[in-house]
């Protein structure tokens, strides 16, 4: 049972969020509702607290302050904020700070609610499915002290110096340290074909790879699909990342970007971390190049007048639009801004033309969509694209929402017809012949699930009923359920099902 607490200053709001769910069915223990973040904080100390869903404005001490306080005390915590639809700053701040995922409070389904709830519970059971496999890896007392190391620099990262009581790098890596931050490339594609949970299976092997391969050194997943890299090899940085590909990463069918910096004292851990990123992050800028050092470069933020822009666009005018972006490429292009500061003012173009005629879900998943490009060519590409079908939505929603499930019942059709073959997003949205962003939109909407995680499901389910019901080999099943790869079916079937192929036959056979 996991222990969960609920956190709002409204008591209908409160006992709405508790009605709700069956919280025992859902594997979940309710440790209590409190009215506001000081409460909730006094419980946590007597109690463990595995999730927490919290308001973000209440008296006392508000959510936010609740969250960091809590995910201090609880690293693994997982946070689920409760918001108004004026809160979405602070929604932002605290995604930015580790939170999971958020609920509008007014307009919160129960089915929504579960639905986020049970993410919450999947990630907390992975990390300890992780934790699980890396205990056996940990064989050695050698192995055990770099994992030991590994933590600390984590903490060291997150925290600060003072909440580490003491780093013995020195013993593994004599100074100076090289910073290597390595980020997967066409992220959204690999999901898009192999669903959400292959990134942290390949991550998983080129971590259980670095330890099995290398004496020395210390490799740290970052996210879900970020590593990080300290060694002491910095004779010749380009040489040892090539190496470093060369021993974990060559023959995967994947690319992934590298950043470094150096440093030459403990103190500096901080510093080789941020700049490694930063180094990184120049691939939204060169997507020819894969290797990029730190270059300190005077950043400018160059603010826009919103109020001034939506004179000048609207009424919509395609030609206008255009330019503006145009000209806003070419700035975002002089790298005066981070990559992290463009997205977000691409998301406020959208938002500011489209915020009082749009629903503001929708914006988010576009904005989403945004947020989650690589390159600054494509963030332009994908910013015009959404401008014009926010326009088109505008003017034909009125006659769009018969015509939607017409599409959907025949998209839905066609995915149960073909899933075991070959089958992605834009064939579904080429073959109902609309665009595959407005495909994706409907798609969750209907289903609240990426599509491939959909398809994913179809094809697990099949394996599971040709592993019961016939004799074939796993690599049948595996070819004859929609998957390619053997080895990435039969990982992926244990973590959906718990069981390996065999071991699920031998169970349901007898």
């Amino acid at each position: 049972m996991y222990n969960i607490i609920i956190v709002d200053d409204e008591p209908v709001i409160r006992f709405g969020l508790k009605a709700s769910v069956n919280w025992e069915q859902e594997g979940l223990s309710l440790i209590g509702d409190y009215s506001n973040g000081e409460e909730a904080w006094t419980a946590m100390e007597d109690n463990h607290v595995d999730i927490l869903i919290t308001d973000i404005k209440m008296p006392v001490m508000d959510g936010l302050t609740l969250m960091k306080k809590a995910i201090k005390r609880f690293p693994k915590l997982k946070v689920i904020l409760v918001s108004s639809y004026n809160d979405f700053e602070y929604v932002k701040e605290g995604l930015v700070h580790g939170a999971v995922d958020y609920v509008l409070k007014h307009t919160l389904e129960p089915e929504e609610f579960i639905h986020v709830i049970r993410k919450c519970v999947s990630k907390v059971k992975e990390e300890e499915k992780i934790e699980e496999k890396l205990d056996i890896v940990n064989k050695s007392t050698h192995l055990k002290e770099r994992k030991k190391l590994e933590q600390d620099v984590k903490r060291f990262l997150l925290l600060g110096e003072e909440h580490v009581q003491h780093i013995s790098i020195t013993d593994f890596l004599p100074g100076p340290f090289l910073f290597i931050y390595m980020k997967m490339n066409h992220v959204e594609k690999l999901e898009a074909q192999y669903g959400f949970l292959y990134k942290s299976l390949i991550l998983e092997e080129i971590q259980e790879a670095f330890y099995t391969n290398r004496e020395n050194g210390i490799c740290i997943l970052i996210g879900e699909s970020d590593v990080l890299f300290l060694l002491n090899d910095v004779s010749n940085p380009v040489r040892a990342i090539q190496q470093l590909y060369q021993d974990m990463i060559d023959g995967k069918d994947m690319s992934f970007s590298f950043g470094y910096d150096m440093i030459y004292r403990l103190n500096e851990l901080n510093k080789g971390f941020q700049r490694s990123f930063s180094a990184c992050e120049r691939r939204f800028f060169y997507p020819e190049k894969s290797i990029f050092d730190y270059q300190p470069k005077e950043k400018q933020l160059v603010t826009l007048n919103f109020e001034q822009l939506k004179q000048f666009l609207l009424p919509y005018d395609e030609k206008k639009i255009n330019e503006f972006v145009e000209d806003r490429y070419k700035l975002w292009k002089q790298e005066i801004m981070e990559p992290s500061e463009i997205k977000e003012e691409a998301c406020s173009i959208l938002t500011n033309l489209f915020a009082k005629k749009l629903d503001h879900v929708l914006l988010l998943d576009k904005c989403a969509e945004i947020k989650g490009t690589e390159l600054l060519d494509e963030l332009t590409t994908l910013l015009l694209e959404q401008i014009k079908e926010c326009n088109l939505l505008i003017t034909e929603e009125p006659l769009r929402a018969n015509a939607d499930n017409e599409l959907m019942d025949n998209a839905f059709d066609y995915i149960h017809q073909h899933y075991t073959e070959e089958l992605t997003l834009k064939m579904v949205a080429d073959h109902i012949h609309i665009s595959r962003n407005y495909f994706s939109i409907l798609f969750r909407r209907q289903c609240d699930q990426k599509f491939i995680d959909y398809v994913i499901e179809l094809r697990i389910k099949k394996a599971s009923e040709l592993l019961r019901d016939t004799s074939q080999k796993v690599y049948e099943v595996a070819k004859n359920s929609g998957f390619n790869d053997v080895k990435y079916f039969s990982k992926l079937f244990k973590k959906m099902t718990g069981h390996t192929p065999g071991s699920y036959r031998s169970k349901h056979q007898n």
